[in-house]
């Protein structure tokens, strides 16, 4: 399944409500596995970002999906990368 990576921060909201951090975590996974994907790990960060998400999902709509739901509680900001795993990526290059 493709990987997406969301950099995520939190609004005012957010972090009004930082104490409901950890079940949000868990209704995001069960939203996630719902939707026919997985989060596979959730980190804090340090820097210019308050969290990073890696999950997988069947394909971009799906992930698209999932992301605009998570988008409607207005407890955070998102941004998204598609990532390539490192077998895709060889196969790109050495295509050239």
């Amino acid at each position: 399944m493709p990987t997406y990576i969301r950099l995520t921060n939190l609004t005012a909201d957010g972090f009004a409500e930082i104490e409901q951090s950890a079940s949000r975590t868990e209704q995001m996974k069960a939203m996630a596995e719902e939707m026919g994907g997985e989060i596979k790990d959730v980190f804090l960060t340090m820097g210019d970002f308050d969290f990073v998400t890696i999950a997988e999902f069947p394909n971009d709509q799906m992930y698209t999906q999932f992301a605009l739901r998570f988008a409607e509680k207005g407890v955070a900001d998102t941004e998204t990368l598609k990532a390539i795993d490192e077998p895709e990526y060889l196969d790109l290059v050495q295509n050239l």
